[in-house]
């Protein structure tokens, strides 16, 4: 079994590089990546330990990447990436805009529109996050949701799934609560050209979770058809069964490559398993043999 989507602290994780190598070897992964959101930094720990003594499978090098696409964001995931070639890149890109100064820019905008929208919420000094690692849009929605007199004044699908708050309502240009964060990160033009600079492979993970998408298999055309993509996350936590066949058909019939992983954040998703997603992923080895090899 294999997992190619996983995140540790260095972005929004919770478990340190040392915690995870060892979770993949008691549950007998034999590939694993991680892909921390924008950097690189558990490379930099990773080299100054002896894996071997923690995890005897293999470590794919990777990243997951968010960029603009069409004023709004999607991630795209890179492996087999020269780690230090690519973390020199996200430094030159996001020299003066750091993570948490993004992340606190969204929180005031985000904070600013939901009043706007007559919700409550606590005041500002009074709700904990850390910007470094936390989401800005996660933290509003958590917060929103202690307050029970919220859920009449909002759709449905925006109160019962944060994935629908953020995914849905704040990437939506024709909502209220959308922020435009187009010009905060690299295009996916530039994302895919980092990436190849860094020796690496792009692939466009999850890509059925972006909600405000009203035809996924267009939109996955669309993108396949103007940009060097070499593969799909074929398997991941929230697929379908109908949807993981599509995209393995796709990439049969494009002559794509394929991966697949759980988007394991440790604590932070705590239903998703290592390996496993929600207990009953299973992605053999096989299907990653061809890039591999």
């Amino acid at each position: 079994m294999i997992d190619l989507h996983i995140h540790t602290n260095c972005s929004d994780g919770s478990d340190t590089v040392e915690e995870l190598l060892k979770k993949a070897e008691d549950r007998h992964l034999e590939y694993i990546s991680i892909t921390d959101h924008d950097t690189c930094e558990a490379y930099e720990k990773l080299r100054k330990i002896n894996i071997k003594e923690i995890y005897s499978g293999k470590l794919i090098p990777g990243i997951e990447i968010k960029c603009s696409y069409q004023k709004r964001t999607i991630e795209v995931l890179g492996y087999k990436i020269n780690t230090e070639k690519m973390q020199e890149q996200l430094n030159e890109f996001y020299k003066g805009k750091s993570r948490e100064d993004l992340q606190k820019k969204y929180f005031n905008l985000l904070y600013e529109k939901c009043l706007k929208m007559g919700l409550t919420l606590s005041k500002k000094e009074e709700i904990e996050w850390n910007p470094k690692n936390d989401w800005a849009s996660l933290t509003i929605y958590t917060d929103l949701k202690k307050y029970e007199t919220n859920q009449s004044k909002v759709p449905v699908d925006m109160w019962e799934d944060f994935s629908g708050f953020n995914r849905k309502y704040c990437a939506n240009p024709e909502h209220a609560l959308y922020i435009d964060k187009s010009q905060d990160y690299p295009s996916l033009q530039q994302t895919i050209e980092m990436i190849k600079k860094a020796d690496g492979l792009v692939f466009l993970p999850h890509i059925f979770k972006y909600k405000w998408v009203e035809n996924p298999k267009k939109f996955i055309d669309e993108i396949l058809d103007n940009y060097s993509i070499e593969g799909m996350e074929c398997f991941y936590t929230d697929f379908s069964e109908e949807q993981t066949d599509y995209l393995i058909k796709l990439c049969n019939e494009r002559g794509l490559l394929k991966s697949g992983g759980s988007d394991y954040h440790g604590k932070n998703k705590e239903r998703i398993q290592l390996g496993i997603g929600y207990g009953n992923m299973k992605i053999e080895k096989e299907i990653i043999q061809e890039w591999m090899n």
